[in-house]
């Protein structure tokens, strides 16, 4: 085979690879759209959008360089997922940093049972970094997801938070019902502004997965949301096997049982999230005031559970924020963008952060936010 027989033939295999990178663009696409409880391979996809997409953009590079007409195929692709991308890649270099008179901040962080970034390596000192943290950043409003302390009353331990914070006023509810009142494992809302009403919507039953308050700021009220969806629930095995999977020794027995555990799990939280973000959308399409959601999504801006949720408001990210996926996850597993501030057309958003702190395996985010109607 001649030269350029080989270099055509090589440029029909890279074509066909970048076909199926398009292919695979586009079912990541879908998955935003089609519901995972109803077709469990989809939201697989969305979680591999990032590595579809920067294929994609090496893929319209190469045949550039190579002045092909093929660089059309995933621009295309990459194109017909704008919206998608505008939500890991706002295109801004700085957020606005000028923030209007009468403007509140909001902050949301799953501080991770006050471990720290792993509960193998606990520091006695975290819990109380944590606070010192929030106390400097003076948030107005502070949607904390598993806040967990053992030991003591837990009016006591409210009440500690509180003044460490110096924030008066909070509502909280466990995970779960926990009859101990020595143990606190919990989501919370803590407002520097009144709060008139709280309420919780459970799944199934029996696990809280959002909580609300309705507080009175400059005489309007407003409902907040503090969310924790599904998690994956991962284990120190599931890490361990993670970081040990490229390792050439790899037993491929092991191999084989821990992918498939791992499988099982991502689809479980999939099928779960979806179902819990038909009960949060109801819940919120009845609010009677303006909205602001907060929290754990446990999820992606490709995903499912962001799309449902985003509908009919706004991600604080792509509104205020900046950077290249801006993400909130810190754990082991890739990083992600799975906590936000989201907002109804009542609010506009100005000078978005995220924090690149060590105390938990999320990164906290915060937004001022200013009442526009």
């Amino acid at each position: 085979m001649g030269n350029s027989k080989k270099r055509s033939f090589l440029r029909t295999v890279l074509l066909m690879v970048n076909l199926l990178f398009i292919f695979g663009l586009l079912l990541s696409y879908a998955a935003a759209y089609i519901s995972p409880a109803r077709y469990w391979i989809f939201p697989f996809f969305g979680i591999a959008y990032p590595v579809f997409l920067l294929v994609n953009i090496f893929f319209v590079v190469f045949w550039l360089i190579l002045l092909k007409k093929h660089f059309l195929f995933s621009l295309i692709a990459i194109l017909l997922g704008l919206n998608f991308l505008l939500a890991v890649l706002p295109f801004r270099f700085s957020s606005n940093l000028t923030v209007p008179p009468g403007s509140f901040k909001v902050m949301t962080f799953n501080v991770h049972s006050l471990y720290g970034k792993t509960n193998r390596n606990y520091n006695p000192l975290t819990p109380s970094m944590v606070m010192d943290f929030i106390a400097s950043e003076k948030p107005d409003i502070l949607c904390i997801q598993e806040l967990f302390a053992v030991g003591k009353d837990y009016k006591e331990v409210l009440e500690n938070v509180k003044k460490k914070i110096s924030i008066e006023n909070c509502y909280f509810h466990n995970y779960i019902n926990i009859p101990d009142i020595s143990k606190i494992n919990a989501i919370a809302i803590f407002s520097r502004f009144p709060i008139v009403r709280t309420g919780s919507i459970t799944f199934r039953g029996k696990n809280i997965m959002a909580i609300f308050t309705d507080i009175v700021q400059n005489g309007d009220t407003i409902r907040v949301y503090n969310v924790h969806l599904e998690s994956f629930r991962f284990g120190n095995e599931d890490y361990s096997f993670y970081s040990h999977l490229t390792e050439p020794t790899g037993n491929n027995l092991k191999i084989k049982e821990g992918s498939l555990k791992i499988f099982g799990k991502l689809k479980k939280a999939f099928v779960s999230r979806a179902e819990q973000v038909e009960l949060l959308k109801k819940d919120v399409s009845k609010s009677p005031y303006p909205v602001i959601l907060c929290g754990d999504f446990n999820d992606t801006p490709s995903s499912y559970t962001y799309h449902q949720m985003k509908a009919g408001l706004t991600d604080a990210f792509r509104e205020a924020g900046h950077g290249i996926f801006g993400n909130t996850f810190a754990g082991n597993f890739p990083s992600f963008r799975i906590d936000y501030v989201m907002f109804d057309e009542n609010f506009a958003a100005f000078d978005y952060r995220k924090y690149n702190t060590d105390f938990s395996d999320h990164y906290p985010v915060s937004v001022y936010l200013k009442k526009i109607k």
